[in-house]
């Protein structure tokens, strides 16, 4: 019986094996994924991210909802093409909003890193998600800062293999607003696989 249990064990192990040497085209081009990836507005750190799966779809169009915060606003950023949410935040004025969606993110060290990053792309396939005529970005926003704190990650090496030529949405959330606190705010960096 042991026996059995440990021949079991190897070949769970085998298979999973197998899984993890896959090449990104086996695995990504049968799925369509946007990677949500979180970086920190001062400090410019990668705070973790997910990757959320839709029906097959070549074409991304990025849709934003967005209720200005009288006193209680939110934000969401859907995948228009398949109608499904991306992101989805409250904000509050002289307050403090949260993300209510994705309710979880995977922490920074659930992600697989490479030993050479990736190269930046050039700047003008940064696009900055406006959801309002008064979205509130850094006029001199550093694109190489946000790219530095993703460069080194698989996800990002598997999604420009199988997507070179995607542009690189870059939304700012601000869950507090009027006396904000930028402390509390955040980049979400959205590629397309």
């Amino acid at each position: 019986m042991k026996k059995q249990i440990y021949g079991l064990f190897l070949v769970a192990l085998f298979v999973c094996s197998c899984l993890e040497d896959s090449t990104p085209s086996e695995n990504q081009n049968t799925t369509n994924k946007v990677a949500l990836l979180k970086v920190d507005y001062l400090t410019h750190t990668f705070e973790g991210g997910k990757e959320l799966a839709f029906t097959p779809e070549s074409d991304f169009t990025l849709e934003t909802h967005y209720q200005p915060p009288g006193d209680f606003g939110s934000i969401q950023l859907r995948y228009a093409e398949v109608n499904q949410p991306l992101f989805d935040g409250t904000i509050v004025w002289m307050g403090l909003g949260q993300r209510s969606y994705p309710e979880t993110l995977l922490e920074p060290n659930a992600f697989v890193t490479i030993s050479t990053p990736i190269d930046m792309p050039d700047q003008s396939r940064f696009e900055n998600v406006m959801y309002d005529e008064y979205a509130y970005y850094d006029e001199d926003l550093d694109y190489a800062s946000l790219w530095h704190a993703i460069k080194h990650l698989r996800v990002v090496q598997d999604y420009f293999a199988t997507n070179p030529n995607q542009n690189i949405d870059v939304f700012l959330y601000t869950p507090s607003v009027g006396v904000g606190n930028p402390e509390e705010w955040d980049y979400y960096i959205l590629l397309k696989n």
